[in-house]
Order: structure tokens, then sequence, then C-alpha cells
């Protein structure tokens, strides 16, 4: 059976040859070079234009996970994933360890501090215990000397009685001015004192009675004397008798005199101060109870303070051990930091590899994620007012050119970019990061990428390119070819992108302007100028024209005509 018919080629190249045809007449009706003066020429259209921000850059992930040491100190590596891995959701969930780090010194770190612990757990106990004892103590030495007030108390009013007692402990302080006089003949004195007094006054009062009975006896004595009826001996004792009962009167008054004067005063004294002092001893008890129990307290905060900072070393060295195991967290490729880091600080002879030593916190390995994966880019600040997040964008790049990629401006700086500073202090760029929608598997971090950013799509508009546009008087101005000659005239413009602006203003459909200003002098409306800045003001790239919008905006003199889109390929735009 006879295979399936071959098609003539020329069945695929007529259409192409048809499209060309079609292109290789527009362009010389649009940018044809005039053969007299060699000036490039553009005809003037109305047809859409899209206004565009185009900007070069290099895939990154916008979203990165970086690994790195969290070993105290310096470690080395022991093993570490190839470079270019990917890691796959499976890997995630698997745990696949990713960087192996050398844990043989905190293992050994790890036993000296589970001693120390141990240690430090023995002295908390001991603290505590201790500080039980010294609660124990200081509540006995606390109802010692409550009691001993308490004695104190109970030995003055047993001796002048509970009021008096009262009255005298309240005025403790004032004892050397008190009438002890007055108070030993007070009524409400009770007690041992009044005791003594009434003691004392018998002792009078009884030997009063037997003066009074001697004396009585005596001159009876006498009578019967006289009488002969007694002996002179008898007359004599009797005598005695009442100079001993005399004698006995006189000792009563005098112990009664002595108790008022010296030894109720003296009493008193010695039980007020007596609870005096131990009220004193009893705030001395409690002072010191309190500092011993505040030392005891102390203490054991402090060794509750060493075990919680020994454990917490003993976590961290065991969190250290963990993290000497690092596994995957995230899907992605593995790039090596050192790859990253090349030509700054870390130098290409200490790459990431086993046996590297590497410091706390320092990077090992980058991990972007696929899911925000975008172009980093410098935006103008002449183009700064235009773009705004959320705009879409293009992303064509260089290693898949005819792919082109859907994307959106997702972050934008505040501040300029100081990477570049130091060559150019006026040039302003700001990092702008673009984010792919839906990136393919197959691109890398690193690849370069073209941005093209939407700012503006006309479907209809007047538009030249942005040579063609010049300064004259300080006034944007382009140069049309007439019959009367090269005619000079002021036009309004409108948004623009890098190689277009639109003309509002001035021109009309058909118009052949200038793509450069004339070398000879020309009328200004038919009797043009030379233009008073001596030529074109362009962009970066060919420039945007004053007055628009473009992300131009250094002066320079712009190139020869830009080749524009063939109708029906899609609106002119900054390649």
């Amino acid at each position: 059976m006879a295979g399936p018919r071959r098609k003539s080629p020329w069945v695929f190249l007529l259409p192409l040859l048809v499209v060309g045809g079609a292109v290789g007449v527009w362009l010389w009706q649009r940018g044809r070079v005039d053969a007299a003066s060699e000036t490039p020429l553009w005809t003037v259209t109305r047809g859409p234009l899209r206004i565009t921000v185009t900007e070069g850059g290099s895939l990154q992930s916008l979203n990165p996970t970086t690994v790195s040491s969290q070993v105290k100190g310096e470690t080395k590596i022991v093993a570490v994933v190839p470079e270019g891995t990917y890691l796959t959701d499976e890997d995630v969930a698997a745990g696949r360890v990713i960087v192996e780090l050398d844990k043989s010194n905190l293992e050994e770190k790890l036993q000296r501090q589970v001693v120390t612990v141990s240690g430090a757990e023995s002295d908390l106990a001991q603290g505590i215990e201790s500080l039980k004892i010294q609660q124990n103590q200081n509540d006995s030495d606390m109802r010692k000397a409550t009691l001993g007030v308490q004695f104190a108390r109970i030995d003055l009013q047993k001796y002048v009685g509970e009021s008096i007692a009262t009255r005298l402990e309240a005025h403790a302080a004032a004892l050397d001015t008190l009438d002890y006089a007055g108070l030993s003949k007070d009524a409400a004195l009770e007690g041992e004192g009044l005791q003594e007094r009434r003691k004392r006054e018998s002792e009078i009062d009884l030997a009063k009675e037997e003066v009074a009975r001697a004396r009585d006896k005596l001159k009876w004595t006498e009578e019967l004397l006289a009488k002969g009826y007694v002996s002179q001996d008898e007359h004599v004792a009797d005598k005695l008798a009442l100079k001993r009962n005399e004698v006995a009167l006189d000792q009563a008054q005098t112990s009664l005199a002595l108790f008022l004067t010296y030894e109720f005063k003296k009493q008193v004294q010695q039980l007020v101060s007596d609870l005096r002092e131990a009220k004193e001893e009893l705030g001395r008890v409690e002072r010191k109870a309190a500092s011993s129990l505040a030392s005891a307290q102390a203490d054991v905060k402090g060794k509750e303070d060493k075990l919680r900072l020994e454990k917490s070393e003993l976590e961290r060295i065991e969190t250290e051990i963990a993290s000497c195991t690092i596994r995957a967290r995230n899907p992605g490729l593995v790039v090596y930091a050192s790859s990253e880091e090349r030509g700054g600080w870390m130098s290409e002879d200490k790459p990431i590899q086993p046996g590297a030593t590497i410091r706390e916190r320092q990077p090992i390995l980058s991990i972007p994620d696929p899911k925000a994966l975008g172009v980093r880019i410098n935006v103008h600040e002449s183009a700064l007012a235009k773009v705004k997040t959320g705009h879409t964008a293009t992303v064509t790049v260089d290693a898949f050119p005819d792919k082109p990629l859907a994307g959106k401006v997702d972050k934008m700086g505040t501040l300029p970019n100081s990477a570049n500073r130091w060559q150019n202090p006026d040039l302003k760029l700001y990092a702008t990061d673009v984010l792919l929608e839906n990136p393919p598997a197959t691109l890398r971090p690193g690849m370069s990428a073209r941005v093209e950013i939407l700012i503006e799509e006309l479907p209809s508009a007047l538009f030249v390119p942005t040579p063609a546009v010049t300064m004259v008087g300080g006034k944007p101005t382009v140069y049309v070819r007439t019959r009367g000659g090269d005619a000079a005239r002021p036009v309004t413009l409108g948004s623009s992108n890098d190689r277009y602006v639109e003309v509002r203003e001035g021109l009309e459909d058909g118009d052949v302007v200038l793509l450069s200003p004339p070398k000879a002098p020309t009328s200004s409306g038919g009797k043009g100028g030379a233009p008073a800045n001596g030529g074109a003001r362009g962009g970066r790239r060919g420039g945007a024209a004053p007055g628009g919008t473009g992300a131009g905006g250094a002066p320079g003199t712009g190139p020869a005509a830009p080749t524009p889109t063939a109708p029906g390929g899609g609106a002119p735009t900054a390649k």
C-alpha cells in the first residue's frame, strides 16, 4: 500500500512570499529614504499603538527559601545534595535530607550539659529543703518571741492590775515622770503591788496595837510598883517590852515608806521595761525571720534561674544537633550559595561541598519557589509613574524566544537601586518584580529574559517614531515634507513607548515626516528653520520624544527610523 502523498514545498512558501511582498510595499511606503537628501522619511498613518515599557533582566525566584547553618560558631559539611537537584513534593513529604553537618562536638557538649543540669537540679532541691527549714525556724522563733511579750504583759498585770498595766504600757516611754506615790495609792491598783502595800500597812497597824498595849501595861505596872505589889524587875521588863514594840512600829513604818518610795517604783519600771524589751525582741525576730526567709528564697530563685539557664543551654545544644540534619521543607531547584555569591565575599576556592567549613547563619543552599518565579528588572525613574502594580506583562526568555510568557507587576521598589550608583550617581533605577503566571518547569533561575509591561493600548492613534520629534523654541516639533519644502510643525504629544510617540495635534493621516532634522535651513510653516537645540532628542534607546511619557529620559540623537510592524501584524511596540 502506497504511503501518504507528500505536499509540495511551494504550498508553504507561497503564502510567505505573498505576506513578504505586502510587508515590503508597506515599508517602502511608510519608511522610505529620499534619494536626493538621503533623509529617512515616515508616512503618518492612524493605527493601533501599544504603550509599553521594555526592560531586560534575569529569571529568579521572588520567594526563595535560604537554607543556612543554625549551629553556633563554625562547623563542617558532612554531606550535601548535588547542586541542580530538583526537590519534589514527595521529597518534602518524606523529609529528604539535603544537608548533613558535623555534630560530633555538639554530642560531647550534650553529655557534659546533661551532667551540669543534673547538678543544678540537686542544688535546687537542697535549696528548697533549706527554705522549708528556715520557714519552720522562723515560725518557732516568732512563737517564742510572741510568748515573751505575752508573759511580760501578764507579769505587769499581775503586779499592778490590768487597768494600770494598760496605762503603763501605753506610756512606757514616760516612766521617769510618773507619780509612783500616787500610783501606789491609786484606787485601780491591784495585784501584788496592792498586796505588798496592804501587808506593810497591816504590819504598822499591828505594831501600833502592840505599842498601845505595852504602854498600858507599863502604866499599870508603875501603879502597882508604887503600892509595892510588883517588883522592880517586872517594871523594867515592861519598859523594855514597850521599847521593843515602838522599834517594831518604826520598822514597819520605814518598810512601808521604802516600799512606796523605792521598791514599788523599781518593780513597776522593771516589769514595764521587760514588756518593752519583749516587744523589741519580737520586732527583731520578725525582721531576722524576714531577712533569713528572703535570703533562702533568693537562694532558691538563683538556683532555679541557673537550672533554667542550664536547661535552656541543653535545649539549644539539642536543637543545634537536630539542626545539623537539614531536611527539604519546600520543592524547588537546589542552588549552592557559593554559586550565587561568587564574585562577592565568597570566592570560588571555598565552594559548598563536603568538608567545607561554614559559620553560623551562613547560607548553604537556596531553593527557589517554582510557583513564585519571575523577573527582577530596573525601571528608569522617567517610567516610574507609568508602571503600576498589577500591570500585565509579556516575558520572553532568551532560551525560549518563541514561547512568550504571561506575567504581571508584583512589587516595585520605593527607593532607587543603589547597586550601580557608584558608576552613574545621576541614574535612578527602581527594582521591579514581574511575577510569571504558571511558569513551565523548564525554566531555571538566572536565565536572561526581556519584559514588556503593557501600560496602555490605543486602538486608533496617529504616531511617529521618537527620532522624528525635536525641540524648537522649547516646543516639540516635527519636520513635514511638503511640495514647498520641509516645514517645521509644532505638535502636541500624548503617550509613548521606547520607539513611538502619539501625536494628538499638529499632524494628519498621510503626512510625511522626517526622522531627523533637515541639514539645511527651511521655512517654518513653509518657512522652516534649523532646530534651536541643534538636533533631535531621544531617550535611552533612541529616546522618548519630549512631551511624551516614554521610558527614556536622557537626551541623545535618535538613530534611523525603526522598522514598523506590518499591517495586520499587531500594534507597533518597543522591541
